[in-house]
């Protein structure tokens, strides 16, 4: 579920892979998802009995960090240490701001009012020097009960190498005030600094109530008409039953982005393991870069949510704020801007006729004929409106056409599109002429030839369904279960002994059919920590080996002494993929996909899909593909002339 649209994917056993797109009405939840599934069940003659299972991603979570409209919620933590999430961590990303605005939005979402100091006390060692006071924990219960709060932060210093003070806590509370929510930051984030674990764990409580309200009525309604409780998709990849995804919400934030990932290397059957594929996912109000490695997508350990800056394991996908609903403009200066403002799915860009009159890059789209007169779901166009739109707000005040002024309105989106590839790739110390570009999302195909041009990517492909990736990614996720174990070793024989022993009782509670061990390790005196594989038969100087490979390539040379520092063992567990799923080798080549689209052809022109519309543009070509995907090559000077 996106801003715009509800993407509904259904697979059989037999490989069959029917789709469709819901427009979503606003500010509805249940009731919009729950229309999707009946439409597809409806049109596709689908019995309720015959479906096995439901996976669901949503923005919902990614939502409420964007508006902050929600809250307050309690923060309980320990005596002298209230104004952590007031004083926050200087994270200067304007240089020529001349006072730094702490990164927090504590007076309206944690009130000084609402947070609470106890005693007790965790020393940086891990054991409690001070104990926990059980009435005063009561007594703190009732006052949180008067405030009306519904989701209370337990945030403890030092707990995340003793959780058993936060434990309590939270027993004596929920004894106290029956139904209240509360979120420990041992189980949300148990990793070292306060300000990252706190802040995490906050955002969790505020998320709680309506996340846990939304999931536990679509269960209850799925359940009514006979289908199963959903499993959801988690940032961190992966997906779990709704109960578990719902007791710590905020690991749904980047639900959308790893489906989308998920689904790009689910459609790929044919890749090398070895090869390097970017994502470009363009929506209705943003667009996405994401990486996959040896066929699985890289992630990062920090969230960007707008302003807001989260640690929080996700995957690593790079959000622009351009998409078909960015609103372009011309500055004081005479300079053509696109976004970051963006008319959304309501009103929309003004050729959807709701009311939006600001030029947008769809209307501009729309102008250039690289848009049918109604997208995927049933969403109408009004080129008069778009042109009226341009005209008034680029056309005239550059002194262009209407038709040039559309140009530069899509040639700026490229141009920041590809910027964006360029810079992804380099900080991976990857060239872009070496990776395969992948178009997903419903506006992915109609920049992705451009984008590659000016990006020097040599390979373009479009795979079958790209407008609704991220719900066939869904279907293509397995099951995980990942634990976290924050430590301080040196990375010696000793240490990795050490380690040995740490991890023997960190057991998954599924039953997997994968395990993939990592380590976060940083040099002594450095505050950030590069994530290291770690297989069973690794011995130390093979570790090393693998750390400083890793080191040199995110961050350059690294210094001839160095000392090696383990904080944090991290374990992902994976279930196989529950049938039916969505995966390349298997599923049925569906060229319908691409009607009135001949196997060859040579730009420019509009390839019109079910899900997304491709443009191939001048001095490009395009070939289908045994698989149903579609490779856009650039064609040779002479030819291309």
């Amino acid at each position: 579920m996106g801003g715009t649209f509800i993407d509904v994917v259904a697979c059989s056993s037999a490989g069959e892979l029917r789709t469709l797109k819901h427009p979503r009405e606003a500010g509805q939840l249940v009731a919009p998802v729950l229309q999707a599934v009946q439409r597809m069940l409806d049109e596709n003659g689908i019995a309720t009995a015959q479906v096995t299972r439901l996976v669901h991603g949503s923005t919902v979570v990614t939502n409420l960090l964007l508006e902050q409209n929600d809250g307050p919620v309690a923060v309980i933590t320990n005596a002298g240490m209230r104004d952590i999430l007031a004083l926050a961590r200087q994270d200067r990303r304007d240089l020529y701001t001349a006072a730094v605005q702490p990164p927090t939005p504590e007076r309206q979402l944690f009130p000084a009012a609402l947070r609470f100091e106890i005693a007790g006390r965790i020393d940086a060692q891990g054991h409690a020097i001070e104990a926990l006071q059980r009435e005063e924990v009561t007594r703190l219960a009732g006052r949180i009960a008067d405030a009306g709060v519904r989701s209370v932060a337990v945030c403890l210093l030092f707990s995340h190498l003793h959780p058993a003070h936060e434990q309590q806590v939270r027993a004596r509370l929920q004894e106290a005030v029956p139904g209240l929510m509360v979120s420990l930051s041992s189980e949300v984030d148990p990793k070292p600094r306060e300000f990252e674990r706190f802040l995490a764990t906050a955002f969790d409580a505020y998320s709680k109530p309506t996340v846990q309200q939304y999931l536990y009525a679509l269960a209850q309604a799925l359940g009514e008409r006979g289908l199963p409780a959903p499993d959801l998709m988690r940032s961190e990849g992966g997906i779990a039953p709704w109960a578990v995804a719902a007791a710590r919400p905020i690991g749904l934030a980047m639900s959308g982005p790893c489906a989308a990932l998920q689904g790009v290397a689910a459609s790929l059957p044919d890749a090398d393991p070895s090869h390097v594929v970017m994502s470009i996912d363009v929506g209705g109000t943003s667009t996405d870069i994401g990486i996959l490695e040896a066929g699985r997508p890289l992630f990062t350990d920090t969230l960007l949510c707008g302003d807001l800056s989260l640690r929080l394991r996700c995957a690593d996908v790079e959000s622009l704020s351009i998409g078909g609903g960015s609103i372009a403009s011309v500055n004081a200066g005479g300079g053509l801007r696109l976004g970051p403002r963006s008319q959304g799915a309501w009103p929309g860009p003004a050729a959807y006729g709701l009311g939006g009159t600001s030029a947008t890059l769809t209307d501009a789209l729309l102008l250039l004929g690289r848009l049918p007169r109604q997208l995927s779901g049933g969403v109408r166009l009004d080129a008069a409106l778009a042109e009226a739109a341009v005209q008034r707000d680029i056309a005239q005040p550059l002194g262009l056409s209407a038709l040039d002024a559309a140009r530069a309105v899509v040639a700026t989106a490229a141009t920041a599109m590809a910027e964006s590839v360029k810079m992804r790739a380099f900080q991976r110390d990857i060239h872009p002429a070496d990776c395969l570009l992948v178009a997903a999302g419903g506006g992915g195909a109609q920049h992705v030839a451009e984008v590659a041009e000016l990006a020097g990517v040599g390979q373009v492909r479009v795979i079958p369904h790209a407008g609704v990736i991220a719900a066939l990614g869904l279907l293509a996720s397995p099951p995980t279960q990942t634990v976290e174990l924050a430590c301080a070793l040196a990375l010696t024989p000793e240490g990795l002994a050490e380690l040995g022993r740490l991890r023997t009782p960190l057991q998954p509670s599924i039953a997997c059919t994968a395990i993939r061990w990592s380590l976060d390790i940083l040099l002594r005196g450095q505050g950030s920590p590069v994530e290291v594989t770690w297989l069973p038969d690794d011995d130390l100087p093979t570790l090393l080996a693998r750390f400083a490979a890793r080191y040199e390539s995110l961050r350059g040379q690294m210094p001839a002494r160095s000392e090696p520092q383990v904080t944090l063992l991290r374990g992902v567990f994976e279930q196989a993929v529950p049938a039916p799923a969505v995966n390349a080798r298997h599923l049925q080549p569906d060229h319908a996909l691409w009607a009135g689209c001949a196997p060859e052809g040579v730009g420019p022109q509009a390839l019109l899909a079910t899900t997304t519309t491709v443009w191939v543009p001048a001095g490009w070509r395009w070939q289908l593909l045994a698989d149903g995907s579609l490779l856009l090559i650039q064609c040779p000077a002479r030819e291309a002339a």
